[in-house]
This record gives structure tokens, C-alpha cells and sequence, in this order.
């Protein structure tokens, strides 16, 4: 479930790539601070599957028809499986609550760095860089040691029905703090400019000119809640803050609640293959999540009080699972 899930994200960051979003020299780099977000999407549903499989080899192999027998209740498998749930979910914790937010911020930071540095954004001598999906054409003969000062460059930009060509003895990179916007500065050169359905060009030369450069990555602002401390508010009375805590939190309450769920949903007859069972338990997960993925940008909007905030979420399943354990109590040994 790793491999895929670091799939679809290496996926999306190589989409970004070949827009011109994000710099190619940032990808491994990327995907590894992705990894708490990662976890503490995997790791739920690979403990869920894990009990259930566990605990359904015990029905298959007869083994269960005999604990019963000897008095056996399913209140005794809570202390084996708490003390695998307890260490885990304390893991999330720490990746949700510290982990995650140190990831964001050294994206932040990388991707700052970044756009101030040609070698790291990918740009080689000598070669053709094609961005905004073919729209932007971006050539360098040499790049200097402090990765920011180009030579000769030479840039085609298609805009709409016009084209427009840049050529430049020098250029450098540079951040407008402000807006976020990425330019590249050009000296000594000339743009010539013509449209497709027209006959009129133009060529106009300068000592200096700014170009903007294609939109980075979509990330996480500066003032960005993600890269919040989570000391910072934890007790603070802003909405954007009571959502984010409760959803760093959420991984080892969801840990919890899907472990308790694996005792009845894994009770199987002895000829069912354990297929069945896990198919249902990512069924399951997968409308738990997606509540909580729904419950937290109804939040955000106001279409949810906040009172409830996503608690009322861990609290149904719960009892769902107490219902269940009970409806299922003959099953798994009456207590």
C-alpha cells in the first residue's frame, strides 16, 4: 500500500514537473517529506487488515471454537490487541502533531531555495527545457557556480495567438517575497514578437528586463495552517486551528475504533477465504475516512457547527462497533 500510494504522489509531482511547477532536482526530496502524510493515511487501514486477518485465521483453523469452549470472551482479546494499537496510534500522534508540520515547513523551505537556484530547478546547459506544456521554451548554454547567473539564454513564450522570442547575453533568478512570484531577469538582449493570424512583428531591444516565469508548485504558504506548531494551537479559539488539531489527532482515534471493529469483522466461517472479510474492512475504512474528509471542509465553510467538530465522527463508529460486538457476542464468546 506504500509503493502505491508513493506512486500516485510521485505521479502527481512529475505532472507538476513537466508543467514547469516545481523543480525536478526537488523530486525524491518531495516525496520523502510527503512521508508523514503518507503514514497516517497507510498505516490505519495496514493495522486494520493486519487484526482482521490475525484474528480471522483463528475461526479458520478452529482454534476460536476451542477458546470458547474453555470460557473464552471476546473482552480478552482487547489487552493482546491494545497493546499492539496503543504503540501505534502513539505514533501517529507524533507524526500528525510534530512530524507533519516540520515536513510542510521544510517544503516550504525547499522549495524557496529552489526557485532562487537553476541548477536545483533542472536546468541544464545545452539543453532545451520545454514548460507550461510546450507553451514556454527555455534554453541555457552555461550556468554559472552560484547556480543563478545564466549565459545566453534564449526563451520562446506563447501566449494565446502571439509568440514572443527572448534572447539574452545574461540572466538571473530572483523571488518577489511578496506575491511569491518567480522572474527571471534578462540583460542585453532583444524580444521579438509576431502572432500566428497577423502580420504584424515587432522587435524591441533592452538593457534589462523581467520575465515571469510559470506559476510554482501549488504549496503551502507561508502562514499556511499546515506549518502551524501543534503547541500553538492546541488551545487556540480559531477555526482553521480547532479543525487542524482534530484532524492531526485524527489517525490514532481512527487506529482505535478500526482495531475494535476487526473483533466482529473477522469472524468468518472455516471454508471463507479471508479475502471476503478484508475487502469489506476497506469498505469500511474507506467510508470513515471519507466522512472525515467531508465532516472537515464542513467545517472549514461553517456548514457544521464547530461544537461537534469531528469527534461526532470517532463517536458513531464507536458505537456502531459496540452494537456489533454485541449483536455478534455468540459469535465471539458472550461476556
Amino acid at each position: 500500500m506504500l509503493v502505491i500510494m508513493i506512486g500516485v504522489a510521485l505521479g502527481e509531482l512529475l505532472n507538476a514537473i513537466a508543467g514547469g511547477r516545481i523543480p525536478s532536482g526537488l523530486l525524491w526530496t518531495l516525496i520523502a517529506l510527503k512521508m508523514p502524510q503518507l503514514l497516517g493515511t497507510i498505516v490505519p487501514l495496514s493495522i486494520f487488515i493486519s487484526v482482521i486477518w490475525g484474528l480471522g485465521r483463528f475461526y479458520r483453523d478452529q482454534e476460536m471454537s476451542v477458546m470458547r469452549s474453555s470460557g473464552f470472551k471476546w473482552q480478552m482479546m482487547l489487552r493482546p490487541l491494545f497493546s499492539l494499537l496503543m504503540p501505534v496510534a502513539a505514533a501517529l500522534l507524533v507524526l500528525g502533531l510534530f512530524a507533519a508540520p516540520l515536513a510542510a515547513t521544510a517544503t516550504q523551505q525547499k522549495l524557496l531555495e529552489a526557485f532562487r537556484n537553476a541548477a536545483e530547478w533542472g536546468l541544464q546547459a545545452g539543453k532545451f527545457h520545454v514548460l507550461k506544456d510546450g507553451d514556454l521554451v527555455l534554453y541555457v548554454e552555461s550556468v554559472e557556480k552560484d547556480g543563478r547567473t545564466l549565459n545566453n539564454v534564449f526563451i520562446q513564450l506563447r501566449q494565446d495567438d502571439r509568440e514572443q522570442v527572448w534572447s539574452a547575453e545574461k540572466g538571473y533568478y530572483w523571488l518577489d517575497k511578496e506575491t511569491g512570484g518567480r522572474f527571471l531577469t534578462l540583460e542585453n538582449g532583444q524580444m521579438t514578437e509576431g502572432g500566428d493570424q497577423s502580420l504584424d512583428f515587432g522587435i524591441m531591444r533592452f538593457s534589462r528586463n523581467d520575465l515571469k516565469l510559470p506559476e510554482q508548485e501549488e504549496r503551502v504558504k507561508a502562514d499556511s495552517i499546515e506549518m502551524k506548531k501543534s503547541v500553538d494551537i492546541m488551545f487556540s479559539s480559531a477555526l482553521e486551528d480547532i479543525v487542524e488539531i482534530q484532524w492531526r489527532i485524527a489517525p490514532a482515534l481512527v487506529v482505535f475504533v478500526l482495531g475494535l471493529m476487526a473483533i466482529p469483522l473477522s469472524h468468518s466461517p472455516p471454508r471463507e477465504g479471508r479475502g471476503g472479510r478484508a475487502l469489506i474492512g476497506i469498505l469500511a475504512y474507506m467510508v470513515y475516512v471519507n466522512t472525515l474528509y467531508m465532516s472537515r471542509n464542513w467545517l472549514l465553510k461553517g456548514d457544521m457547527p464547530i461544537a461537534i467538530g469531528l469527534w461526532w465522527i470517532h463517536l458513531l463508529a464507536l458505537v456502531i462497533t459496540l452494537i456489533w460486538l454485541r449483536r455478534q457476542g455468540r459469535m465471539v464468546g458472550m461476556g
